[in-house]
């Protein structure tokens, strides 16, 4: 048996006798191919010489996966640098890396700034991004919803500029050169 299999399997023991057994068996399998994917491509001889340069070098190696399999894998890392007490999470897959745990990235990318040529489909993507029904939105911007209908759909013909201006006031959209 090969020294990281030993290492694992005094981690992988008690884990997989406790909780969702299948979830926790099936992430087991997960932390099992990636460490024989390493072992393969640059002999793994301890857990502890595992760093984020495996990782990396694991997320090239498997661009092909789907998001889903590829945040499974994240989990399962995430799972095996706690029991390695390494301080930090291991890298996520670029599919997935514009993502963060932190609450300040979660708000910095809830406000991210997106850019369209068009007032319709802002207003649409504002919309849809906060969840909000036509009816509200003609509600708390005073517009008729019919309007709206025909503003996301890229007609101006009956929209004055003070209904565009009260749609993006509430939308909380930005106007930029």
């Amino acid at each position: 048996m090969r020294t990281w299999a030993k290492e694992l399997e005094s981690h992988t023991h008690d884990y997989v006798r406790r909780g969702g057994k299948q979830n926790r068996q099936k992430q087991v399998s997960l932390i099992i191919n990636f460490l024989e994917f390493i072992d393969t491509q640059e002999g793994l001889t301890s857990l502890q010489r595992l760093g984020k340069r495996h990782v990396i070098n694991f997320w090239k190696a498997h661009r092909h996966l789907p998001e889903k399999s590829a945040y499974d894998y994240w989990l399962g890392l995430c799972q095996l640098w706690s029991w390695l007490g390494k301080s930090e999470k291991p890298p996520r897959p670029h599919k997935i890396a514009a993502q963060s745990d932190s609450p300040e990235a979660q708000k910095d990318q809830a406000h991210a700034a997106l850019s369209f040529t068009e007032f319709s489909a802002a207003i649409k993507a504002a919309r849809a991004a906060k969840r909000l029904p036509i009816l509200k939105l003609a509600n708390l911007s005073g517009c008729d919803p019919m309007l709206i209908n025909e503003i996301e759909s890229g007609q101006y013909g009956s929209a004055a500029v003070r209904d565009i201006e009260n749609l993006l006031r509430v939308l909380k959209i930005k106007l930029t050169r």
